[in-house]
């Protein structure tokens, strides 16, 4: 949800509400888990909602329903025939599981595995809003806890925009935080992250 939602939007006044309610609604405790909480094993855990659970939460419900009256959100993947983003969702999560991924832990074993990360990222592309450069897909491993991938969005493009006072496209910001990233012994998503924040929240 968070992968999908922070796509061309503000993540402390769109993203974060947007997955709290679903969470209020669905009854779950643990979300956007930050602090000493990460530092040990989130995954497996007893309170983490698995995929079946979450299509299964929604599965009475048409996306309109689902957008509207659960999420309160009625954002839609491309201002051009876009679908609306709670689909999205949906089909993310259908998606996912048809891979046998079921809680996070099963993205790690996914991402360490080539000829499946190439399978599963072939059918997340068929989803509305898949862009491109495929940055929504980037974002979904990043924030499932590959520190190596980034999200060239909006924000870290208008943010080296401003830096190198000309345009950069999505496959050289991705080389550029990398390289920023092995200059500072850090990892991509930390970059990633500490520009994001900065230009988010301004």
């Amino acid at each position: 949800m968070d992968a999908v939602y922070s796509i061309n939007a503000k993540y402390d006044s769109v993203v974060v509400p947007v997955v709290h309610r679903y969470a209020k609604w669905a009854g779950l405790s643990s979300v956007l888990l930050t602090g000493d909480v990460i530092a040990g094993s989130i995954s497996p855990r007893s309170d983490e909602q698995t995929l079946t659970n979450f299509l299964d939460s929604i599965d009475s419900l048409t996306d309109g329903a689902f957008a509207g009256d659960i999420l309160h959100n009625n954002q839609r993947t491309s201002t051009r025939s876009g679908v609306l983003k709670a689909a999205a969702v949906r089909q993310t999560a259908g998606i996912l599981l048809d891979h046998k991924i079921e809680v996070l832990s099963d993205v790690s074993k996914l991402l360490s595995d080539v000829d499946r990360v190439v399978e599963v990222e072939h059918a997340l592309a068929e989803v509305p809003g898949h862009g491109i450069d495929a940055v929504r897909t980037g974002n979904l491993w990043m924030n499932a806890g590959d520190d190596s991938q980034v999200k060239p969005d909006r924000h870290i493009l208008s943010w080296l925009r401003e830096i190198l006072d000309r345009e950069v496209t999505v496959t050289e910001a991705r080389a550029l935080l990398a390289e920023a990233a092995d200059a500072l012994a850090i990892t991509p998503w930390m970059v990633d992250h500490a520009i994001w924040e900065a230009k988010a929240r301004k």
